[in-house]
């Protein structure tokens, strides 16, 4: 047994990452993605598995809505950004197409300068909107559900 007193526990924050995080789930007929960037090619990677995990909890037919809300920051470096497209183009030629996405977007945000930019990789597979508040978005989702003859959504809580 050692008689020495015991070190004070370290006040050295531990190393944080200078990336942010994604989560997808899906509630009824609407994927959601709630993405916290600024983002890299690694995170790109691992929101593809994760998007391919949530498509399984889709309706059995495939029809769904799509909400993308992007928190924090818009900044992509170059690699997460093919990375990004060729996730969106896998998942176009997999049959995992939303009929339209919604981008849920404050104004203002780090990086949305590169907005239009980033619903152009949507674009080429679907109709893209925007929206700066998550009822607007979420109306939106439901109109274009509607609108492809699907029924509109309940709105998940939001804490």
């Amino acid at each position: 047994m050692s008689t020495s007193p015991a070190l004070p526990p370290s006040r050295r924050r531990a190393p944080t990452t200078s990336f942010g995080r994604v989560s997808v789930g899906v509630q009824g007929r609407v994927m959601m993605s709630i993405a916290e960037g600024p983002f890299d090619a690694e995170l790109m990677a691992a929101t593809k598995r994760a998007i391919a995990l949530a498509g399984k909890r889709l309706p059995a037919d495939r029809r769904f809505g799509d909400l993308l809300e992007i928190r924090g920051s818009l900044r992509m470096d170059a690699d997460a950004l093919a990375q990004l497209r060729a996730s969106i183009e896998s998942f176009s030629k997999r049959g995992l197409v939303a009929i339209s996405t919604v981008f849920l977007v404050q104004p203002g945000i780090p990086g949305i300068e590169r907005l239009p930019a980033l619903m152009d990789i949507w674009r080429a597979s679907r109709p893209v909107r925007r929206a700066d508040n998550f009822e607007a978005a979420w109306a939106l989702v439901n109109a274009d559900l509607k609108a492809a003859g699907l029924p509109p959504q309940e709105p998940p809580p939001r804490g």
